[in-house]
């Protein structure tokens, strides 16, 4: 489970989707900033996109554009490629305590939060992290003061899959291998004059 945002590597900006108040199909597609395709679902019907305090009332960041599920969450994210993480800020629709839940093939996860509207980006962030690619993860409800399929997420944050660790030059495994029979040749002179 991760709770702060990082940096990432990659994140996907709904404001690509349209204008505040545009209905966000059930089936819908977006691109991420480094031009990964992915596709978004929600569990029943459409969505609404919003904008923080414009047409979303709540304690996202001034400005943020947000996939609100209008009921119809949890909603689910593909992506074409892996991530080593995946989250974003996540607010249920009425104000007061509420646990999220991200999952991925591997598990869920959950995590409380306090809706409210003081519009300062206090939302809470839920991510997910593994050493194996994430190429999906849903978002969703298990308690809220309202309908659990009511929430809104912002900004996406993806970290992409680590680098390989470098492969030793020959140069370096060849002087490793003469320490090491050097050390050997050391260790032994001191057996034989005991």
């Amino acid at each position: 489970l991760i709770t702060l945002r990082p940096a990432g590597t990659d994140t996907v900006n709904w404001s690509q989707l349209g204008s505040p108040s545009t209905p966000i199909p059930q089936n819908f597609t977006f691109t991420t900033a480094n031009l990964v395709s992915g596709a978004g679902h929600f569990a029943n019907g459409s969505g609404l996109l919003s904008q923080q305090p414009y047409s979303w009332g709540g304690n996202f960041s001034p400005g943020d554009y947000v996939v609100y599920t209008n009921g119809n969450g949890p909603l689910l994210l593909t992506f074409a490629s892996g991530y080593t993480q995946i989250g974003a800020q996540i607010q249920a629709n009425f104000d007061g305590a509420f646990t999220a839940q991200i999952c991925d093939i591997n598990g869920c996860f959950t995590e409380t939060g306090n809706a409210n509207g003081a519009n300062d980006g206090s939302a809470i962030y839920i991510g997910i992290s593994s050493a194996s690619p994430i190429n999906l993860v849903t978002f969703g409800l298990t308690s809220s003061n309202g309908p659990q399929g009511q929430f809104a997420i912002n900004d996406v944050t993806m970290n992409a899959s680590p680098v390989p660790s470098p492969v030793p030059e020959p140069s370096s495994l060849a002087l490793l291998s003469t320490g090491l029979v050097g050390a050997w040749g050391a260790m032994r002179r001191r057996v034989y004059r005991a």
